[in-house]
Order: structure tokens, then C-alpha cells, then sequence
């Protein structure tokens, strides 16, 4: 059986705040370096090509004033980690981090390229006071938490389709996710792809709100993601079990 990459996540959720400015976080150092599982004997490690990947999230305005707030597309090509692969249909091991500070809000292309919920271009102003919205305390909470983590548990299907349960850490707290995710692995390359739908709850999260309900988040945020990965070179201090 072939196994699955995955992922993400997810994902991730960005959790989108209205167009108001709020305060700037304070900016992150260096991203904090993820940690390089070993490598159990039949498996091989896999990297994720950052640039190559994408985790994209799609927010949506609600409530009886919508009409004066926007739809949010966010995107990000930062993700990092690694999934090993067993050579005798073992269980994949899969480990992600995703800076939560990488997003990028409403790239014009971006909107153009998911159609009439996501019209026209987003003033400069709005773009800087959703993400900052987005980064601050009562959101996701950058300068305590800059990452997201998501950690595989088990995978279930048959290729080139799978359900991964994972484990996704937002804000210092796990919560476990079902994953769908389309697999296409061939010696020198795995591409992991896959779109579904979470809400602010199942991530732990708040939907922001203003004026009573009156402008809002729609709970439910959808994720896309795309992932490529290739193997490492062999790296002698990989453990082995």
C-alpha cells in the first residue's frame, strides 16, 4: 500500500478578523527549527519543498451587516517537516510545522483564482488590519504561539485516497482532525493534496465578531492545501530502530 504524506493543514485555520487595525504583535526571531524525527529501519524520510507547497484558507464574512466586511483568501508556501515512508506498507510518520506569521491576506491573483465569492481586490488598509487581526492575542496569538503543529496518527483507505487522523497543535492546545488527502508517490517525489471544511470550534477557536453579531466570521473555514516532498539525503546522525 502506498502511504500518504500529508497533509495540512490545515491547517490551519486562520481565522480571519474583520478589516479593523489592531494592535502589531511583536515580530518573531528565527522561525523556531523543527525537530528531525529519526528514521526507524524500512522507512525513508521524505522533506517537504517548501516553495513547491501550499496550505491556502478561505474565510467567510457572516451575519446581517456581511455585506460591509470581506471574504478572506490566505495563503501560505512556508510549510516545513517531514513524513517517513515505510517500504513495507508500514503506517506513515508525519510531521509538520506551519509559521503562523507566513500567511499571506487576499493576493489579488489569488482571489481572481477562487471566483465570485472573492470579487475585485482588497484596499492595501484592509489587507494590513486583517492580518492584524488575524496575528493578535484574541485570534492566533503570533507572538506566544508562532506556530502551528501537526503530528500524523493513523492513515485509512486505499490509494490514492486516504483519511489521515491527525493531531493539529493551535495556540499550545492538540486537537485530532480527520483528513482527506489524495497520495501520488513515485521514487523521487510524494504529492499530497486534498480540501475540507473545519470549524473554529473543532480548532479551538473563536469566531470574531463586532457589533453584536451584526458583522462576523462564518464558523466554518474551508482548507485546501498541496504538498510536495522528496527524499533527504541520507543524514548519518538518524537514528534507527
Amino acid at each position: 500500500m502506498r502511504v500518504p504524506v500529508i497533509l495540512l493543514l490545515v491547517a490551519l485555520v486562520l481565522l480571519q478578523a474583520g478589516c479593523h487595525g489592531v494592535r502589531e504583535p511583536p515580530q518573531t526571531t528565527a522561525e523556531q527549527p523543527l525537530t528531525t524525527q529519526p528514521v526507524p529501519a524500512g522507512y525513508t524520510r521524505y522533506r517537504v519543498v517548501s516553495d513547491e507547497s501550499e496550505v491556502r484558507v478561505l474565510v467567510y464574512r457572516d451575519g446581517p451587516l456581511a455585506r460591509l466586511g470581506h471574504n478572506h483568501v490566505l495563503s501560505s508556501s512556508a510549510l516545513q517537516g517531514d513524513v517517513l515512508v515505510g517500504d513495507k506498507g508500514q503506517q506513515p510518520r508525519v510531521s509538520l510545522v506551519l509559521p503562523v506569521s507566513s500567511f499571506s491576506v487576499d493576493q489579488a491573483e489569488l482571489r481572481a483564482e477562487e471566483g465570485e465569492d472573492f470579487p475585485g481586490a482588497v484596499d492595501a488598509d484592509a489587507i494590513i488590519g486583517t492580518r492584524k487581526n488575524m496575528l493578535s492575542e484574541p485570534l492566533l496569538d503570533a507572538a506566544r504561539f508562532p506556530d502551528i503543529r501537526l503530528t500524523s496518527q493513523k492513515a485509512e483507505g486505499q490509494a490514492p485516497d486516504y483519511t489521515m487522523t491527525v493531531t493539529v497543535e493551535v495556540k499550545g492546545q492538540a486537537h485530532e482532525l480527520q483528513v482527506p488527502v489524495r497520495v501520488e508517490q513515485g521514487p523521487k517525489e510524494l504529492r499530497a493534496t486534498g480540501a475540507f471544511t473545519v470549524t473554529h470550534e473543532e480548532l479551538g477557536l473563536t469566531p470574531f465578531t463586532v457589533m453584536g453579531g451584526l458583522l462576523s466570521v462564518r464558523d466554518e473555514i474551508r482548507l485546501r492545501f498541496r504538498i510536495v516532498a522528496r527524499p533527504a539525503a541520507t543524514n548519518p546522525g538518524d537514528g534507527q530502530s
